[in-house]
């Protein structure tokens, strides 16, 4: 592509057709390290209903009668609504001059990334890094004059502290297990029993435990201060640092570090994959980033749309559990404030 000449719109929109396998998608990018500890379920135009079944009681002492059934199993629906994004792109083509120079014609193949799909490839990158940001605490808002990103769908995170402020996860019900704050001192214990305060059932399924990158550090310091020894696939010592699996769970509790979190958060989540979904229409609406002619001949315009929600099969004790601490920090009252008299 000729940078110095108005770009030929046509030229783009075969280019992305004919080179389709080399478009990133959005799922798979930056916001693909969340995405990929959740249950996909595609082909959701607006909304499905999930839910877990306990088991009914169909069995009782002999006595040559017919009863049929002594209890029937229960659903609990909850509902997965997938809400409408879109990603927009008016850019000068010229700006990346240097960047496509640098990172395709001088070391990979130019002749099969041609500049088209870097540039729409670009607009993905920047999307799927975007929505990383914001995905576990998005919350949806209907107000037209909202706009961001933060505001088209609800988080799963968001999901849960509602749950909370509604009185269906609490320490009464079971799906909640008190740990205060975390220290280097206590957070390997805290971690650990809160996986066993868990029902047996709940404990023979693989499970995640969904922490801050923080608390994953200071897990690993944890994990140093008690003077243990990492033994890799191959029998030799590894650091102690990035440890996948809770201690003492026998590799059943995967520790997943979630980018995504606020800053100084030392809220936990223990569930399963299977229990935690996001739902889209198609998968290819997730690298669609349509060029359109917009008039400015030397401007690149494209946009795309994706729906995308998120929900749990259940927040039942059998399944989920989370801490008393909050997704977000709550910040304390400045020191250093002025005091009126």
């Amino acid at each position: 592509m000729d940078l110095t000449t108005p770009i030929d719109i046509q030229a783009v929109i075969g280019a992305v057709k004919k080179h389709k396998d080399l478009l990133v998608t959005l799922d798979a990018e930056e916001a693909g390290d969340i995405l990929k500890h959740f249950t996909p379920i595609p082909g959701v135009k607006d909304s499905i209903t999930l839910g877990r079944t306990t088991l009914g009681k169909i069995s009782h002492k002999y006595t040559g009668h017919f009863v049929g059934q002594v209890s029937n199993g229960k659903i609990v629906p909850r509902t997965l609504k997938v809400y409408p994004c879109v990603m927009e792109m008016d850019d000068e083509p010229e700006r990346y001059r240097r960047t496509y120079i640098t990172e395709v014609k001088g070391g990979l193949y130019p002749k099969e990334h041609p500049f088209e799909i870097w540039l729409n490839n670009y607009g993905i990158k920047c999307a799927s890094k975007e929505l990383h940001d914001v995905i576990l605490i998005a919350k949806y808002d209907s107000n037209a004059e909202k706009t961001d990103l933060a505001t088209s769908f609800d988080g799963p995170f968001t999901i849960l502290e509602d749950e909370k402020k509604a009185g269906n996860i609490s320490e009464e019900k079971g799906n909640m297990y008190k740990t205060g704050t975390f220290s280097r001192a206590d957070i390997g214990t805290k971690l650990l029993n809160m996986y066993r305060s868990r029902a047996n059932t709940f404990r023979k399924k693989k499970a995640k435990l969904f922490i801050s990158p923080d608390l994953g550090d200071m897990y690993d310091d944890w994990l140093e201060d008690q003077g243990v020894l990492v033994v890799d696939g191959n029998g030799n010592l590894s650091e102690t640092t990035d440890q996948q699996f809770l201690r003492g769970t026998n590799k059943k509790v995967e520790i997943v570090r979630l980018t995504g979190m606020p800053d100084g958060s030392q809220f936990v989540l223990l569930t399963t994959k299977e229990n935690s979904c996001y739902a889209y229409d198609k998968e290819e609406d997730f690298r669609r980033l349509i060029p359109f002619n917009s008039g400015n001949p030397y401007h690149y315009n494209a946009a795309g749309k994706y729906l995308l929600g998120f929900q749990y099969v259940t927040i039942d004790k059998s399944e989920l559990c989370v801490n008393d601490q909050p997704v977000t920090p709550v910040e304390s009252p400045s020191d250093d404030s002025e005091v009126t008299e």
